[in-house]
């Protein structure tokens, strides 16, 4: 009876650990690094253009971008997040709305963008839209 109560108990702390982390991204920091490393694994990019007050910057990577279906959907991306303001790249357009987010290519070409705040089921209507074009 322990053993059974115990191989349930360990299967239970699996479970529940790995719902923990099953809607973290692992986000670049840095446009270049990102850029090189979807060359390098040729894989597309999803680039996040926000600011550090934007409430609903802070809700589309609180509640869309960590929902389980999203999250396994967007791991075949590259994923970087960049502040508006301090970002100077010439392959990424200037926004004037955050959050904006660009799905690109590994050759830096932006397939698709998207401005403002969307639910789960429709920022997966997105990502469904990107993946036909790519």
């Amino acid at each position: 009876m322990k053993k059974m109560l115990s191989g349930w108990l360990l299967l239970w702390a699996v479970l529940w650990g790995s719902g923990l982390h099953a809607g973290d991204l692992h986000w670049e920091k840095d446009l270049n690094s990102a850029f090189s490393k979807a060359s390098a694994e040729n894989r597309p990019l999803m680039v996040m253009v926000e600011t550090r007050n934007c409430r609903w910057c802070k809700k589309m990577k609180e509640k869309t971008l960590k929902d389980k279906a999203v999250s396994r959907r967007l791991q075949r991306f590259i994923l970087v997040r960049v502040d508006r303001d301090t970002i100077s790249s010439r392959y990424v357009p200037y926004a004037k709305y955050v959050p904006t987010i660009y799905f690109m290519t590994p050759r830096k070409k932006i397939v698709e963008s998207v401005t403002g705040y969307f639910d789960i089921a429709d920022f997966k209507s997105w990502i469904d839209d990107v993946e036909k074009k790519l």
